[in-house]
């Protein structure tokens, strides 16, 4: 996999692939931290950056824009609309940086302090005037007349039935504002979305990983030709430390073959994201995955993972066969 090369073709887009996630720049990571990771990314050879409108209090598209300056023709930009982002206020701007600090000595307070950012944002911003206005400020902020991806940020079922919106985004594709629109929810969502066969749909978003496979597993079995990229892979912090969990019993059971026992071990940051991204997307269907990716130790482990894996084909699917074993009556909050 080259990424380096910048993907035109729809075929091109088709291979599995490391993008970055920007959902924590400019809120849970300041700007110096976020500029680094993001040139660190880049430097790696990633080449697809995921935002949205509401990430990082609607500053995650202007920084992402300013360092995107010059480089815009070498990348693929996706970025969402419908939930718009909380108030920045003078006091929450001065609050963030201790949240910052908080977070760093107790990571266990995030939910405690994303509740009350979640419930200064809406979800019901999905009309054909909400659709052109947040484009309008996207495309301002990302300093740039396009976006190669455009999806509906986490929308209710109901907005499948707005014909006048689909209507507007195949505009928008037609115009050149938008090369393809599509869909980032839950996974029910999409799949009505799918049943309902919406014209123009091109792409989904959907979260993915080691205990919520079910995603991916349908999407491979759907044939279904659309564009499918996976958010949240590891699951959160909790969701690293029970992947670690599970991935240590499997490095310990007889029942795994002992070639892959080894490779199993040290079960580090390494070992953990070679299988996460490598069962997201190898023959899966999924061709996009978007971790957030702003420790440098975490990128590296990610594009090692996605360029140079220790596991042969039949061993990740050997791998998702015994994961799937033992967690099939769990289900991680992605």
């Amino acid at each position: 996999m080259n990424m380096q090369s910048i993907a035109h073709s729809d075929s091109d887009l088709r291979t599995p692939a490391l993008g970055f996630g920007c959902s924590a720049v400019m809120g849970r990571v300041g700007r110096r931290a976020s500029l680094a990771a993001l040139a660190a990314a880049y430097d790696a050879g990633v080449i697809f950056y995921d935002t949205a409108r509401s990430y990082g209090y609607g500053e995650s598209e202007t920084l992402l824009g300013e360092f995107l300056s010059g480089r815009r023709d070498r990348v693929l930009l996706s970025t969402k609309f419908g939930i718009r982002p909380a108030s920045a206020t003078p006091l929450m701007r001065a609050l963030k940086p201790l949240a910052r600090a908080l977070l760093q000595l107790a990571p266990s307070a995030r939910r405690t302090l994303q509740r009350p950012l979640a419930s200064m944002s809406s979800t019901s911003h999905f009309s054909v005037t909400a659709l052109h206005e947040s484009l309008h400020q996207s495309l301002r902020a990302l300093r740039t007349d396009y976006v190669d991806f455009l999806f509906l940020h986490e929308p209710p079922v109901s907005v499948l039935q707005q014909d006048d919106l689909f209507a507007a985004l195949r505009q928008l594709v037609a115009a050149g504002k938008v090369r393809r629109f599509g869909i980032a929810s839950q996974p029910d969502v999409i799949e009505a979305a799918m049943a309902a066969s919406v014209a123009g749909l091109q792409t989904v978003q959907l979260p993915c990983n080691l205990f919520n496979m079910v995603a991916a597993d349908k999407w491979l079995a759907s044939g279904r030709d659309v564009l499918a990229i996976a958010n949240h892979p590891f699951g959160g912090g909790a969701g690293i430390a029970a992947g670690r969990r599970l991935l240590t019993r499997l490095a310990r059971s007889p029942e795994t073959p002992t070639a892959l026992r080894e490779k199993l071990i040290p079960t580090d940051d390494a070992a953990l994201a070679d299988v996460v991204l490598n069962a997201i997307t190898r023959e899966t269907g999924v061709q996009w995955v978007v971790p957030s990716m702003l420790r440098l130790d975490h990128l590296r482990a990610n594009v090692a993972a996605m360029e140079h894996s220790r596991f042969s084909t039949e061993e990740i699917g050997w791998l998702r066969r015994a994961i799937a074993a033992s967690t099939a009556d769990r289900t991680l909050d992605s």
